[in-house]
């Protein structure tokens, strides 16, 4: 590999990228963070894949890529992993030769993998990402250009286990696949294997614990798994089963796998295993980037489709509100009944509906009286208004929360989406806006007493329409009308904000920065050209 100054070549001498070294870290760097940004929360086509690439993508570039950029010296990962109970740890430590990796615990538990160096490896991996995540140990046993890892179950009981030994399988520019018998074609297992080979990643395979009655069949139809995955030639090593035993295996089981690993050992050897993990890595990582801007798009597709539901959920509501307000609707039940108490012969709105005329010099009880009437008629009115406003609100929010958790999005509904709104002070506010309509009141009613008249009026209530028309107010309630069906429709309009389910859409710039990403890496995928 070159030294951290030297521009990327292909073979020797020619140059196979524009970037330098420290150009392409910082590509890569600020491809991670873009990736770590990246919100794939809604549902769409090939949302699983696109998740699964983007953590896949972040902890290749994070764990392995860049390390290896930043330092051509450090020794090879090894990371040795596999399902529940295949004797990873015994197995590590049976080839080391000394008891590095606590094993035998029960399952399932929260185990923290080990890395196990060489002590003139220590400082070169100290600052490792993958040395964050393991518990480090040094020994003399391994050999000096190569480091092993004893990983977390692929198929842990454990979420964060399992998210653990992905992340290593990652970093790997080795992976020990270690199986059983018993347990070689389980599918989490089998479903990495399948990922590491596509993405070229040296694979050398461990059949453990092997009943001697079965171990021709098992070994012949593992193999014959193995050609399937293009893996025909690989590394591969068979460990009879030494039964119920305590501490390291037989010499003669591990044998032939601790001479295989001293043989990858040494800086000259190990480079040339680092180079080809990197040959397959830089194709893996160009094709997936190119796959994740697909999945950026689809996002954005999602984001627009779920757009034009939400608003769409505000349209029969609308359409409902508006239609109360143009009959009449909201002033018919207890309003009306209301109007007909206060208007019968002898109430105090008698005058009003009979078209009696209303002397302005009238003082004292009788026109407090009348005040006070239509105050209480205004209220109604008010009232059964924000009760239909309210009602709307409330559907209209729990349909759009349920539209938007029907696609992935219920957390970030709470974020972008306005609770429901306070109909009856929506209403209030809009009632005290009606003395601006009212610019002269008629004879007999007070600026206040003519804007409640008009309240009243717009909901619809019966006779007090008339009673409107009479007193010169029709213009005035006409206008209050209409007032309030922009009042209606701008609040239920807000409750689901024009452009807040595109919010949900990652910047459409980055798809096309991940394409161009992948372009900036296909030199790296010719036959013959490294890092």
């Amino acid at each position: 590999m070159a030294s951290s100054a030297s521009p990327l070549t292909a073979g020797e001498d020619v140059p196979v990228s524009a970037l330098s070294r420290a150009q392409l870290i910082d590509v890569l760097t600020d491809t991670v963070g873009d990736l770590d940004k990246l919100d794939l929360s809604l549902a769409a086509d090939g949302v699983e894949e696109a998740r699964r690439l983007r953590s896949s993508l972040i902890a290749q570039i994070r764990d392995h890529v860049l390390p290896r950029l930043a330092d051509a010296d450090i020794p090879a990962i090894v990371v040795v992993g596999g399902s529940t109970g295949a004797g990873k740890s015994t197995l590590v430590n049976s080839v080391l030769g000394e008891e590095v990796s606590d094993a035998g615990v029960l399952r399932p538990t929260t185990r923290t993998p080990v890395l196990v160096v060489n002590p003139e490896d220590g400082e070169a991996l100290s600052d490792h990402p993958i040395a964050k995540v393991c518990r480090t140990v040094t020994s003399a046993a391994v050999p000096a250009g190569l480091a092993l890892v004893d990983a977390s179950d692929l198929d842990s009981v454990q979420e964060s286990n399992r998210v653990l030994a992905t992340r290593l399988l990652e970093a790997a520019d080795l992976w020990l696949f270690i199986t059983t018998a018993a347990r070689y074609g389980d599918h989490t297992p089998w479903t990495s294997l399948e990922e590491a080979a596509a993405r070229e990643t040296p694979i050398g395979v461990v059949l453990n614990r092997v009943p001697a009655t079965v171990m021709s069949e098992v070994r012949r139809d593992l193999i014959e798994r193995l050609d399937t995955l293009g893996l025909a030639e690989s590394p591969f090593f068979v460990v009879p089963d030494a039964g119920p035993h305590e501490g390291l295996l037989p010499e003669a089981s591990v044998n032939e796998l601790r001479d295989w690993l001293r043989l990858l050992a040494g800086r000259h050897r190990a480079a040339g295993l680092m180079r080809r993990t990197g040959r397959g890595l830089w194709t893996g990582l160009r094709a997936d980037l190119i796959t994740l801007a697909d999945g950026v798009d689809a996002q954005d597709d999602a984001a627009t489709r779920l757009e034009t539901a939400s608003r769409k959920l505000l349209d029969a509501p609308g359409a409902d509100l508006r239609a109360d307000v143009e009959r009449g609707s909201c002033g018919q039940g207890a309003p009306t009944t209301r109007w007909v108490t206060l208007a019968s012969s002898g109430g105090p709105l008698a005058p009003l509906a009979q078209g009696g005329k209303l002397r302005s010099g009238w003082f004292g009880r009788t026109r407090k009286a009348r005040a006070a009437a239509l105050a209480t008629l205004a209220a109604d009115a008010r009232e059964s208004i924000a009760s239909r406003l309210e009602a709307a609100l409330v559907s209209v929010h729990d349909d759009a929360t349920r539209t938007w958790e029907g696609v992935g999005a219920g957390a970030r509904s709470r974020e972008l989406l306005p609770g429901v709104a306070d109909a009856t002070a929506v209403v209030d506010a809009w009632a005290v806006s009606l003395a601006a309509h009212v610019t002269a009141p008629p004879k007999g009613l007070d600026p206040q007493g003519a804007a409640d008249l008009v309240a009243a009026a717009a909901a619809g209530i019966d006779g007090s329409r008339a009673a409107a028309e009479r007193m010169g107010l029709g213009p005035a309630t006409s206008q209050a009308r209409d007032s309030l069906v922009r009042t209606l429709t701008d609040v239920l309009d807000a409750a689901v904000p024009v452009g807040a389910a595109r919010a949900l859409a990652p910047d459409p710039a980055l798809a096309a920065a991940l394409r161009l990403r992948a372009g900036e890496l296909a030199p790296f995928t010719r036959p013959g050209a490294s890092a």
